[in-house]
């Protein structure tokens, strides 16, 4: 029997860092913070490879009664969930067995998995799942830190509920894939075009907001509070940013070189070997034929756009430096500090007003969080 898996935070850093200890290379998450049409349109959608979403769990009425395919007949990967608090992984799996082997490196470990469970059905799969050790372990290494162990009443309610899914676009059609149905939801073709896909997905989990919504405002003893959170599976932002630089150093040596040809006096600031440039840029014949000021004009362009790159690149290293840095305070037990702190300050009588403190600072930070989600939108 396999062993106990804990619930994980949903959020992109640590869902990134979760990716990258099971061994797969080049993959992040961004959180979408806008649901209106349009909204990814400043997302590289050529790179999602799926997106996951996560939503307080209700029983509805004709709930899991939409129509399923069978994965196999669709090439699909698709595993059931057998285990609790794995939904979160297994969300994150689901968009990733089903990209491309030549558009991701999987990684050994998923590789292995890939194979294996190919001839298997949903319900193996799933079980194949909770007993992948390495899999498990990077997933519990999540796991929030405490000293001390909360026990629920009997008679109490309980915690809310909450579950992830996962979308994806397979062959020109869009699934989703909830590991407590029995096989994909086929939600449609994708049409043409780069944001297709990932718009018809958005229209769905905008759907599912909605329907829950009303659900929710209309049952007993519901707030009708809606709690829900969509995030991209995109490709890594600063591999991506690298491949643009080095394009743009490319197309620049090379237009410095033709200006070198027409006799102007320049000088090659850095030396990069020709033969790797992509295949896609201007040959060294087409710059020639271009006239000086065009040259100088194209060579200022590249520079520019290098600098802009650079600056983005630096910003997204300060991202995963702040993702770093919070995993690791989520995998810290701060409990026995703040105890001796809180004595500290009881003994200063200083305690009821660093505790007021806390909480103005508590919600100045929501409130930040709030406006920016409205910008966004």
């Amino acid at each position: 029997m396999a062993e106990e898996w804990c619930t994980i935070e949903s959020d992109p850093g640590v869902f990134t860092q979760l990716c990258e200890e099971i061994g797969v290379k080049g993959v992040q998450f961004e959180e979408v913070y806008d649901l209106e049409p349009g909204s990814m349109a400043g997302m590289d959608t050529t790179n999602i490879f799926g997106l996951v979403f996560l939503f307080k769990w209700q029983q509805q009425p004709g709930a899991g009664k939409k129509p399923t395919v069978d994965a196999a007949d669709h090439g699909l990967f698709f595993a059931q969930q057998v285990i609790q608090n794995a939904c979160a992984t297994q969300a994150i799996l689901s968009c990733l067995l089903n990209v491309p082997g030549e558009k991701l490196d999987l990684g050994p470990h998923l590789k292995e998995f890939k194979e294996f469970t190919a001839a298997l059905d949903p319900q193996m799969r799933g079980l194949a799942i909770s007993n992948l050790e390495p899999i498990r372990k990077a997933h519990n290494s999540f796991r929030q830190q405490s000293s001390f162990e909360i026990v629920q009443e009997k008679d109490g309610k309980g915690e809310d509920a909450f579950h992830f899914i996962g979308y994806i676009c397979h062959n020109g059609k869009v699934y989703e894939l909830d590991g407590l149905k029995p096989g994909p939801v086929l939600i449609g073709d994708a049409p043409a075009g780069d944001l297709a896909w990932a718009e018809l997905a958005r229209e769905e989990v905008k759907r599912r907001i909605e329907e829950y919504a009303q659900t929710a405002g209309s049952s007993e003893g519901e707030s009708g509070e809606l709690r829900f959170q969509l995030m991209a599976v995109v490709t890594n932002k600063i591999q991506e940013a690298e491949k643009k630089i080095a394009r743009e150093r490319f197309i620049r040596q090379r237009a410095v070189i033709s200006l070198m040809s027409k006799g102007e006096e320049v000088e090659l600031d850095e030396e990069i070997d020709d033969d790797d440039a992509p295949a896609d840029i201007p040959s060294h014949e087409q710059l020639f034929e271009k006239e000086v000021s065009a040259l100088k004009g194209l060579i200022a362009k590249c520079g520019a756009t290098i600098d802009s790159i650079s600056k983005d690149i630096e910003g997204e290293r300060k991202k995963r430096q702040k993702w770093v840095a919070e995993n690791a305070l989520r995998r810290s037990d701060l409990v026995p500090l703040a105890l001796c702190a809180m004595r500290h300050l009881a003994r200063k009588g200083q305690l009821v007003a660093a505790m007021e403190k806390g909480k103005a600072t508590h919600l100045k930070r929501v409130e930040e969080k709030k406006n920016k989600a409205a910008t966004a939108h």
